[in-house]
This record gives structure tokens, sequence and C-alpha cells, in this order.
């Protein structure tokens, strides 16, 4: 089993191209290829084993699943300065059908090109190692270095990366050297600066010359040997000591005889003891129940048949066979291991049975307190004689399951469909709306294919369920069948945040998508201004852009035609908080495009706005609440709210001049 990188090299003519190349297909180099025939038992192999390295240390391992019975080939048609032309494949490989596909398939729209050409295609590498992946994703890696061979992964033989390494180690060994002769000549100096150290701890030491008087010295010995003179001859100390010695000499007897008396009074003490606690353990034997003793005495018993049991050494016995039965090696804990080492089997297996089947047994415990349940289903199992069955459950699986997964991924594609269907309708609608007048442009929704990996990865696997399973080969069922229906239905059925999170992403077909939104000049229908969500731009920018895009959904929603006079259909709006924050401009922008739609608008909206929306109305509504209890509505035609307003303008001009 080859890894990618073996199989693959740039080609000669596109060498100018090999580091990018290499940052690019790093990952897919490192890849290892197992054919379908190996697939189960290297997946097997790889999880239930640690991956070391010789240092002993973990590895990280990615593998690719590769189908050589179907290996087609599909030319996919391709730009001219795609990656797929610049990489060469090894000609006499079992893989290269396959390789060819995946090339083209995986990297076939990443584009060489310069950082200026990078801007207009989706997919893209420079020779510097800039990667465009997407409309807006960009990525460049220097980390290393791009024409450090030492990173490189592809080629049919490793001499030049093997020379190359070769010369990296030559450097090494020749910095080490080095690097040696430096500490050497540094350890030397060190040594020196030590010795001067202790010598000039020394010579600090000696702070008063009475350290080095050896005059001082002599007669200080001179003097303490005199006074020893004088206490040995001229003192009757030694005498009195000596009294004290024969009166501790008789003390010495009369304690000696009192410890002999108090010994014999413990004597009796213990005695009366050991006769309390030999009628304690009778009772305690006589206390316990039958079946007990029956059992467990001759086991004691014949523990103990070699010891010799004293009076004297019975405390110690009893303590000895509390150690070999209880102690840190006693055979009670050995069998408190075993017992543990039980428990964790059992739980074991009880997670992988919930893994095998999480919707059966999702609400039961991992366990041993659970057993009960899981023997309980097991003999249910049993009793019904599912063994028996196996023949019905596949029928079931390919009739029923299987079809419902095709049946439940045509229904994600018709949304799917139905969305880009309802996009294109709503770009007809915005190709009708003049968006910027003086340059004659319109917007056009753009619809790109998502990035997520998620998403992708879930629709391949979706397909994987049923694909091939309404051929004329009866033998539909298969294990692998099985076990790719039920990775995804335990998904489904998962209570775990992080699998609802991604449940709730890939089955809403609206997260397959990216949208943005191009303005495109009318003449041409080249681009002006690309516009990523509303990112970047003035306010005023995202109003009038929000207020296109609308119209065009309205458009849509209520059937309606621009430029239509009359219409019978109901096309009741209401904007809420309408134009508070955005210019007149883009207010007036958007009432105009709402008046072209014949819309039947109501606007709710602060007073600020009222002096750009007063002229596109036919009545008002003001709601006010004075004192905070009550609020009240005055209701105002047209007429109406112009003589009140231009009264209040009288009035307060009459104020100023006052």
């Amino acid at each position: 089993m080859p890894f990618v990188g073996e199989l693959l090299k740039v080609g000669e003519n596109e060498m100018a191209w090999e580091g990018a190349i290499e940052k690019l297909l790093r990952d897919a180099g490192i890849s290892l290829l197992v054919p379908q025939s190996h697939y189960k038992s290297v997946s097997n192999y790889v999880n239930n084993n640690p991956l070391k390295g010789a240092d002993g240390r973990g590895i990280k391992l990615t593998y690719l699943e590769a189908d050589l019975q179907n290996n087609t080939r599909v030319i996919k048609e391709l730009d001219q300065d795609s990656i797929a032309y610049k990489v060469e494949i090894k000609p006499d490989t079992d893989f290269y059908d396959w390789l060819v596909a995946y090339i083209q398939r995986s990297f076939g729209d990443y584009i060489c090109t310069d950082v200026k050409g990078l801007q207009h295609v989706p997919f893209g590498i420079t020779q510097q190692g800039l990667t465009k992946s997407g409309r807006i994703r960009h990525i460049k890696d220097d980390r290393k270095r791009i024409d450090d061979r030492r990173n490189y992964v592809l080629g049919w033989s490793n001499a030049e990366k093997i020379k190359t390494l070769d010369s990296s180690v030559n450097k090494l060994e020749e910095k080490i050297q080095e690097l040696k002769f430096q500490q050497g000549a540094i350890e030397t100096k060190e040594k020196k600066n030590q010795e001067q150290k202790q010598l000039l701890g020394f010579v600090l030491y000696v702070k008063d010359f009475f350290r080095i008087d050896w005059r001082y010295h002599v007669k200080k010995i001179y003097d303490l040997e005199q006074e020893r003179n004088e206490l040995l001859n001229n003192n009757d100390i030694l005498a009195q000591l000596q009294r004290y010695k024969s009166e501790v000499d008789l003390q010495i007897v009369y304690t000696k005889e009192k410890a002999v008396i108090e010994k014999i009074g413990g004597l009796k003490n213990t005695i009366q003891n050991q006769q309390e606690q030999k009628r304690n353990a009778g009772q305690q034997k006589e206390q316990l129940a039958a079946h007990l003793r029956d059992k467990w005495y001759p086991l004691i018993e014949g523990k103990l048949a070699e010891k010799n049991i004293t009076l004297k050494n019975v405390e110690n016995r009893q303590e000895e066979f509390r150690k070999q039965f209880q102690g840190e090696n006693g055979e009670l804990k050995r069998l408190r291991g075993r017992q543990m080492g039980f428990h964790s089997s059992i739980e074991r297996k009880m997670r992988e049975i919930k893994e095998h089947s999480r919707a059966e047994y999702n609400e039961i415990a991992e366990s041993i307190d659970a057993r009960s349940e899981y023997i309980k289903k097991f003999e249910q199992l049993v009793s019904e004689d599912l063994k028996r069955h196996e023949e019905r459950f596949k029928d079931e699986l390919n009739k029923n399951v299987i079809n419902s997964i095709a049946v439940f991924d045509s229904q994600l594609q018709k949304h799917e469909t139905d969305i880009k269907q309802k996009i294109r309708t709503i770009n007809r609608h915005l190709s009708e709306i003049v968006y910027n007048a003086a340059q004659d442009t319109y917007i056009t929704i753009l619809m790109d294919s998502t990035t997520n990996k998620e998403v992708r990865f879930f629709r391949e696997e979706l397909k994987k369920c049923y694909i091939h399973s309404f051929s004329s080969n009866n033998e539909l069922y298969t294990e692998e069948k099985y076990e790719q229906v039920k990775r995804i239905l335990d998904r489904f059925a998962s209570m775990d945040n992080i699998d609802r999170d991604w449940t709730a992403t890939v089955t809403d077909v609206r997260e397959w998508f990216e949208f943005n939104a191009s303005e495109r000049y009318r003449s041409d229908h080249s681009e002006k201004e690309f516009y990523e969500g509303s990112g970047g731009k003035s306010g005023g920018q995202k109003e009038k852009l929000a207020y296109t895009i609308l119209a065009s959904a309205l458009a849509y929603q209520f059937g309606l035609q621009f430029g239509e006079s009359k219409s019978r259909s109901f096309r009741f709006v209401v904007i809420d908080e309408a134009f508070g924050r955005g210019s007149d401009e883009s207010t007036r922008y958007g009432l105009e495009l709402f008046k072209k739609l014949n819309l039947q608008l109501l606007i709710v909206t602060p007073l600020q706005k009222i002096h750009v929306i007063e002229g596109h109305v036919n009545s008002f509504h003001f709601v006010s609440n004075r004192e905070g209890n009550n609020s009240q509505v005055s209701n105002f035609t047209k007429e109406e709210y112009e003589t009140e307003r231009n009264r209040h303008n009288g009035v307060f001009q009459n104020e100023e001049k006052s």
C-alpha cells in the first residue's frame, strides 16, 4: 500500500511551480492509499493499535479508501493552467486511473496563475504559495520555506531529498563541532573564575588580625590548660560526685524491685484481658450464622494449619492473617482487583453495545448497576429469535430503509433545486431594477456551493447508503451498507449537542450554499463591485442593497411585475421601524422602488424621517403617549396633515420671532 506522494511528481517542464504544488498537495501526499479489499482490515488495525514512530512517540496517519473495481476514468474539462496538468502520475501503478479521477476531483479546479489572475478565479495558487479556495478564503503558509526540499513529499524517487537531508546533516554537524569548541573555552574560563572566587572568599573571610595572629592562639591554649589543672587538683567536686554516685546506685536497686512487682501485676492484667477476649470470641462464634461458619471456618483453619498459635503470638498471627488477606498485596485486594477488572470489562462491553445500537440503548446507563436492563434486552433477543428474522431484516433494509434514505436524499435535492430556481427568479426581477442610475447597473445574487466539509462529507455518505442498491443484484445487504446507514441514523438520533448542531446544519439545504451579491453593468454584464454579505459597506449602501433584494423577493412572493399600473392581487406589506437609521437618499430610493411595484404599504417609523416619507403616503396615523399611561391615535388624510403641519410651523416661527 503506497502513499500518494510516491506516485505523483511535478512535471519536468513545470518545476517553477514545484514549491507551490508541494504545499498544496502535502496533506494528500502523506496519505496512505488503501485498496477497498484491504479497507476493513486496515481500519480495524489502525483503530485497535496505538500508532508510534521509531522514537516511540505517537504519530498521525491519514489514509484514503481507493475503490479500484470502479475506477473508470472520467475526463473532466479543466482549465489549461490547472494543477492536474502540471502533475504526473507513475504509469505502472494499479492506482493510476483512481489517482487521475482523485486529482481532477479534488485539485482540478485550482488554477496556476499570478496574484492578479487570482482575483478572477474561485480556486487558484501562485508560485509564491498564495492559495485561494472559494471566493473569500486565502491562505499563505510561510512557516517553512517554499524551496526547502527537506519538506517535499512528491516524487517517484527520494534521491534528491536524501541528498538535501545529507547536506543539512553535514552543516548541522559542523555547527555542533563549532559550538562544542566554544563550550570548552567557556568551561575553561569558568573553572579559572571559580578558583579565583574561592581565593577571594578566603581573603574576605579574614576581617580581623587576631584570626591569623599565632601568638594570640598560643596564649589561649595555655590559659585553658591552666584552668583544667586547677579544676582537677584544687577542687572537691570529684568527691562530691562520688557521693552522688553511691546514692544513685541505691535508687537503681530499689527501682528494679519495684519494676518486678509492677510487671507481675501487668501480667495478671494481661491474663485477665486474654480470658475476656477468649470469652468474647466464643460468643461471636456462636452468634455467627451456621452457613457462614461452615463456609469460612474450614478455609481459615486450612490457612492456619501450619501455624503454631499460642497466647503470646496470637495477636501477631491475627495481624499476619489480616495482612495476608487485607494488606497491600493480600488476597482480598487481588480479588477486588479482579472484580474491578470484570467491572470495567462489563462496562466497556456496555459502551460497545450502545455504540452499535445507539437508538435502542440510548436511555440505558453504561453502569454495572444497569446490568439487569442489558440482561433483559438479551433475553428479549433470545426469546424473539431475531437470528431467524435476519433474511427479513435484509429485505426490510433493502426495500424500506435504503429506499427511505434515497427518498430523503431526493427530497433534499428537490429543496436544493427549489432554492436555485427561486434565486434565478429573484435575479430576473433584480435585473429589472436600476440600482445605480448614473452608471446603469443592476444587482444579481451569487450562489456558490458551501466550503463546509461537514456538509460535503454528509452528502457523499448519504449517497453511499443507496448507491448501487437498485441494480439487479439481489444480495444488497452487507455489513458495510448497514454501518453506513447506522452512522447517519445514530447521529440523527443522538442527544449530544454537537450531533444536534450537525444534524441541523447538514439537513438545512440553505446551509449548502454561500450567498453574495454582485453589482454589474447593464451594458456588458461585467462586474462593477462584489458584496460579501454587506460587510465593509456604509450604512446607506447596506440599506440600499437590502431594499433592492427585498423588493425583488416581494415581487417573487406576490407574482408582481415592475411597471404594472393596476393589479387586483393582495400585496399588503408592513415595514416596522422603517428608514430610522438610513440616509435620506436610500429612503427615497426604497420608497420609489416600492411604488414601482404598486405595493399596498404600511410604514411604521419614528418622526425623524417624516419629511422624506410624507410625499409618498396618502394618510397618517400619529401615536402619542404624553403621560405614559394611555396611548392615543390621531388619524389624518394627506390634506389634513398638510394643514396641521403648516399651522404648527407658523406657531413655531412666531415664537422664534418673539
